[in-house]
């Protein structure tokens, strides 16, 4: 299956193989609870009857395609561009916004568990991180997102602390990135049409 989100606010979803329209995931109305923005990021779970949408409404929606409609809600995030990853039971997203703008959530019990300091150290102070991309590394280990708040690219240990291991300051805005893997390698991609790829130390 393939799963859409886009500016009319739905989620809809196709079959991969004949191309053909399966069912549409309705944004809010009177009778159901669904998105009230565009949709920016769409992510299928472990389980491929149940996946997640962000946009510019800040909500997190969590839906079930056996029953149509939303069963869950994480509500925060501002989600601008591929923002949303799971690994388990950790949601991962990254907020367009200058203040927790990297987060972990329960996908189980639908609620937050940590804000990862962007800048690698827990402040009161702004994050400037305006996020457009956030991911988990293959085995979950590693976390790479960058944005447009100083076009930085930041990667974190997925662990209890959450340790900055590398950071990259680029001349445009980050707007995706993906880990090379079985390498300590990133790929970014940028506003201005250029790929980038650098070296992280675990």
């Amino acid at each position: 299956m393939l799963a859409v989100g886009g500016k009319d606010y739905n989620v809809k979803i196709y079959d991969d193989s004949t191309k053909s329209l399966m069912s549409v995931l309705r944004a809010a109305g009177t009778t159901n609870e669904g998105h009230s923005n565009r949709v920016f990021s769409v992510k299928f779970t472990e389980d491929p009857n149940v996946l997640l949408s962000g946009g510019w409404d800040n909500a997190i929606f969590i839906w079930d395609l056996r029953e149509k409609k939303s069963v869950g809600l994480l509500y925060g995030p501002h989600i601008c561009g591929d923002s949303i990853d799971l690994r388990g039971d950790s949601v991962l997203t990254g907020s367009y916004s200058n203040k927790d703008v990297l987060q972990l959530w329960s996908l189980s019990k639908r609620e937050l568990i940590t804000h990862i300091p962007w800048n690698g150290v827990a402040t009161e102070s702004y994050d400037h991180g305006y996020l457009y991309a956030a991911m988990f590394e293959k085995h979950g280990r590693y976390i790479a997102a960058g944005g447009a708040g100083k076009n930085e690219t930041h990667v974190f240990k997925n662990g209890k602390d959450y340790e900055m291991v590398g950071k990259v300051m680029l001349d445009n805005t980050v707007t995706s990135i993906d880990f090379v893997q079985e390498k300590k390698m990133i790929a970014i991609g940028c506003g201005n049409g250029f790929t980038y790829s650098f070296a992280y130390n675990p």
